[in-house]
């Protein structure tokens, strides 16, 4: 099991594409009292995969973070940053315990975020310095999807070599042709960068060829325990009490939640008749619920978004294979 701890949902940033302000919840951070109960629950439960150290932003309560890296038993331990805190000292002290840290950077122009992009890139230098493998995650929106090739070309010069790049969940184009368009061209440059692992199209030639379509289970692989002790499927349900499913007191209630959310994994209602939907991820519900509140629909510019990765991925294949898919 994979659990993603939010250690907090506040932020010293104001992305504009932010999920968090786009759910209007309390903001908080994990009590101690909390901080000690998640840790033992975990451990008792004797199954942890990845950790994941999440917010917000974690590294406002760094301390908290190193509980956590030093108490608990499991597999790995993922922190996601938008690395504005990050400093020499808590690098090498993660890199020491084989903590792996992701960083969030948008590229070029980081106005979408309200950073500073020189020190992003300074942070994002000091970093690779330590973890050269560090995951880079952007988000680009409909006025930056323009520029996304070459702001993972900025990014690259800088030495990243492992690169994520997501659309802003609430994205609604005005022009959904035009917009599909650009997509499919950005992306096509983006498969011929050399040198440069892309999470996105890696994933989706795995999938392909392995010929394992995405599956989502409900309280199966992974839970997201947020920061006042309680549990929700995925990082879109947190404070939706219809997802809770359970709290630190309780233990995780997943035949209850299964039950009432038998819908959780359907494919998106939109796939229907589409010709390459055995290799979408589109019954993701957390994906689901981000782009359009419900667990039965994707919205249309991530179904655009999910039919370029799989057109971009079997043209990869395709030359890899000498011009034939399988």
């Amino acid at each position: 099991m994979d659990y993603t701890i939010s250690i907090t949902n506040k932020c010293n940033l104001r992305c504009s594409y932010c999920y968090e302000r786009h759910m209007n919840t309390e903001y908080g951070h994990i009590s101690d009292d909390a901080m000690v109960k998640i840790a033992d629950f975990i451990n008792c439960q004797g199954n942890a995969g990845t950790i994941y150290l999440f917010g917000g932003e974690p590294l406002l309560y760094k301390e908290t973070v190193k509980f956590y890296c030093e108490n608990l038993k499991a597999r790995e331990f993922v922190i996601t940053t938008n690395g504005t805190l990050l400093d020499e000292d808590f690098i090498k002290w993660c890199i020491d315990r084989r903590v792996i840290i992701n960083m969030s950077h948008d590229g070029r122009e980081c106005t979408e975020r309200g950073a500073d992009t020189a020190v992003l890139d300074g942070n994002l230098k000091l970093l690779l310095k330590y973890q050269p493998e560090t995951l880079v995650q952007l988000v680009y929106t409909e006025e930056t999807l323009p520029k996304l090739y070459d702001n993972i070309m900025y990014l690259k010069n800088l030495g990243v070599k492992k690169v994520s790049a997501a659309m802003d969940s609430f994205l609604n184009p005005d022009n959904p042709d035009s917009f599909g368009d650009i997509l499919r061209e950005q992306w096509r440059k983006i498969a011929e960068i050399p040198d440069l692992f892309v999470y996105e199209l890696a994933l989706k030639k795995k999938s392909i060829k392995e010929k394992k379509p995405s599956t989502c289970e409900i309280c199966k692989k992974k839970i997201f325990i947020n920061w006042d002790g309680k549990f929700y499927p995925c990082i879109q349900f947190q404070n939706n009490p219809e997802y809770h499913c359970g709290d630190i007191s309780v233990g995780i209630e997943a035949e209850k939640a299964r039950r009432e959310h038998p819908d959780y994994s359907m494919v998106s209602e939109r796939c229907g008749g589409c010709e390459i939907a055995e290799y979408c991820r589109n019954s993701c519900a957390c994906r689901k619920m981000a782009t359009t509140g419900t667990v039965r629909d994707i919205s249309e510019a991530a179904c655009m978004e999910e039919q370029v990765h799989i057109l971009t991925a079997l043209e990869i294949i395709s030359k890899e294979n000498g011009g034939k898919i399988q």
